[in-house]
């Protein structure tokens, strides 16, 4: 809330107590011009010194104070809406007029008993306790007539208003039980003492309560609160930054330590995606670079080109930029999505390695190599055939094209899992370079062409299809060439319906 919306809590609690000082000083000084004690001692002195200052505020004094407190609350309210004002003033006013009735009821039965105090006590007890009491009473109603401008409370109002309503609730218990409990032919004051108890030292015990609460609250807040500020000046340019993490172990600390983690992780996911792009623009380039090389030529010399072979060749070139185009929307379906609205069937895994064998075996890239396949029972998978059938499509021609005469494809069944394997006799991959090969757009062999292999996107694509449906795919030890090896999940259709998230 702004300064300005403020100005009607200060006034009112500074007209509160001005009120008050006012009264007690009116008192004090009509006291004085009575004159002095006489010497025999003020307790065998009974007349009534100020009985018509305190006849006045028993009526109307106590209501002008009151009505002045509204005045000057509406006055200072003059810039909120209408509704508001009227409210914070009727607040001030109505606060405040209670406040002053029960003092004035307590200064009307305490002058016919001690008439020669009156004056002191009011002057002593309204500067010290009742005028900062009905000060912060009526500034805290005026604060709450105000509102916050929001139909929620916060979780530090909340904190406050619990404390605060069970400590008055409690202390209200406590001064009804002394009402209750008090003696017969006691002090005939004690009511007045117990009432004024009642309706300024309960609403002031929590009022204070609640003063105290809040001021512990935003302690115990401020980590938070420097955690969302460090959140909002974090952009997609500044994911190198972390909030600040307390050094209490409690939940704000898990809070701001998972905070960290989680930026860690768009760090690197935005690390991830930005050598994505970088690799996929340099992965395009040259192929189109070349294409657009081999027409211009062919167009700059149309009379001594063979167009049947430039179409041959730029129809090749054209077919392996659609499958790197392919590859990469497929990555880029999958990263960082979750696994979900899938269609789920119950895929013979054996028959679908066997026909895709049948189909690699006709491929100019295997009519060399000895295919071969091995399908040991009945193993059925539960997932999407069309993702399946491009893992197993992708690790049969990464090892065709590997492979020096053979390649071998093996699908079994083991416990609750169902395992692929696709073995070659080629060249195989070193223990240093297993990890390397399920990286995107890595190739081992850097001086070789790029129309003679893929671009390095077959593996981690088979990988990821692995994972989201729940398996692995990773190299097996081979005496010779390279051994991939997959295990998936077996089950009927509708059994695996796991969300996984891309790595």
């Amino acid at each position: 809330m702004t300064d300005r919306g403020m100005r009607p809590v200060w006034a009112a609690g500074a007209a509160a107590w001005l009120v008050v000082a006012v009264a007690a000083g009116w008192l004090a000084y009509a006291d004085r011009r009575f004159g002095p004690m006489p010497p025999e001692g003020p307790e065998r002195f009974d007349t009534d010194r100020v009985g018509p200052q305190v006849e006045l505020l028993a009526w109307p004094g106590f209501l002008v104070g009151a009505v002045a407190v509204a005045v000057v609350c509406g006055f200072t309210a003059h810039t909120l809406p209408t509704a508001v004002r009227i409210r914070t003033t009727l607040a001030a006013g109505g606060t405040s007029g209670v406040l002053y009735g029960t003092y004035v009821s307590w200064l009307v039965q305490e002058n016919p008993v001690r008439p020669w105090l009156v004056a002191e006590e009011a002057l002593r007890w309204g500067l010290m306790f009742i005028g900062p009491s009905a000060g912060l009473l009526t500034a805290a109603a005026v604060w709450t007539a105000l509102g916050r401008g929001t139909s929620r409370v916060s979780f530090a109002g909340r904190l406050v208003l619990t404390a605060a309503g069970a400590t008055g609730v409690l202390s209200l218990g406590g001064v009804h039980l002394l009402r209750q409990a008090r003696v017969e032919g006691a002090d005939r004051n004690i009511d007045e003492v117990l009432w004024i108890a009642l309706t300024t030292g309960v609403p002031l015990v929590a009022l204070l309560t609640g003063v105290l609460v809040h001021v512990a609250a935003a302690r115990a807040l401020r980590p938070v609160e420097a955690v969302r500020r460090e959140l909002e000046d974090i952009t997609s340019r500044s994911l190198d930054r972390r909030v600040p993490v307390p050094a209490t172990d409690d939940v704000i600390g898990r809070l701001a330590r998972t905070t960290n983690d989680t930026l860690d992780r768009l760090e690197q996911a935005s690390v991830r995606q930005q050598q994505f792009v970088a690799d996929a623009a340099h992965e395009l380039r040259s192929p189109l670079a070349a294409l657009r090389a081999q027409l211009e030529s062919a167009l700059t010399h149309p009379g001594g080109v063979e167009w049947p072979t430039v179409v041959e060749d730029a129809a090749a070139d054209v077919v392996r930029l659609q499958s790197l185009a392919d590859d990469l929307l497929l990555l880029a379906s999958m990263d960082g999505t979750r696994h979900r609205d899938r269609a789920v069937e119950d895929i013979d895994l054996g028959a679908l390695v066997e026909d895709l064998v049948r189909e690699h075996q006709h491929l100019p890239e295997a009519r060399r190599l000895r295919l071969s396949h091995t399908v040991a029972g009945r193993v059925h998978v539960v997932g999407e055939a069309g993702r399946l059938e491009r893992l197993v499509r992708n690790l049969i021609g990464n090892a065709c094209r590997h492979a020096e005469s053979a390649v071998a494809v093996e699908v079994r069944g083991d416990g609750a899992s169902a395992v692929l394997e696709v073995l070659d006799d080629g060249p195989g991959i070193a223990p240093g370079d297993r990890r390397r090969v399920f990286e995107r757009f890595t190739r081992l062999d850097e001086s070789r062409a790029r129309t003679a292999g893929g671009a390095g996107l077959g593996l981690p694509i088979a990988r990821e299809i692995a994972a989201r449906h729940g398996g692995t795919l990773e190299i097996g030890e081979s005496e010779r060439g390279a051994r991939l090896v997959v295990r998936l999940p077996v089950g009927e259709a509708g059994v695996l319906e796991r969300t996984h998230q891309g790595a």
